[in-house]
């Protein structure tokens, strides 16, 4: 009997451990790419160094889902991890929603903001929130593990960012 139950804790454990990156369900998403029109109700995000507006949207990278800058005329969607960055062309954008509106809020170090918008979830079970800030001539969307408490920005032509002052995508109920 002590071994049946120490190999059942045993197993929860690594089941816990081995749990995959998770989406939020929170928001509405919708699949984008080149080939699909930009609907109104999907949310801009800021602006890159070039002067395209960029749109906020959410990328599977590995176990790992991240928030991403997409800009809707090339298709592609620019996303970080802490360390590198890369560029795909199948995505997700959010969209607004009739009982929330979105804004941008000042934060700093990695404060947990009520109402956060979280894409997802990383590969060790953290969630993973979408932040801005103002680098090399654009405003761009980056990055925000809390535990790291930095604004992580980076592309493939610029040196990667990290900011401790930021603004963070939140999600506050409608009022009338």
């Amino acid at each position: 009997m002590y071994k049946l139950i120490c190999l059942l804790v045993v197993g929860l454990f690594a089941g816990a451990l081995c749990t995959p990156s998770t989406y939020d369900t929170e928001h509405k998403w919708i699949t984008g790419n080149l080939s699909y029109p930009l609907t109104s109700s999907v949310i801009v995000g800021g602006f890159d160094p070039y002067g395209y507006y960029t749109y906020i949207g959410r990328v599977t990278y590995g176990n790992n889902i991240l928030p991403a800058r997409v800009v809707a005329e090339t298709g592609l969607a620019y996303f970080n991890t802490d360390k590198v960055s890369y560029k795909l062309v199948a995505y997700q954008l959010l969209t607004t929603q009739p009982t929330l509106d979105y804004e941008w809020v000042r934060s700093f170090d990695g404060n947990y903001e009520k109402g956060a918008v979280s894409v997802g979830t990383t590969h060790w079970n953290e969630r993973v929130f979408i932040c801005r800030a103002k680098a090399d001539g654009g405003l761009l969307i980056g990055t925000l593990f809390l535990s790291l408490k930095n604004c992580i920005i980076k592309s493939e032509d610029l040196p990667l960012r990290q900011f401790d002052k930021y603004e963070i995508l939140v999600a506050k109920p409608k009022t009338n």
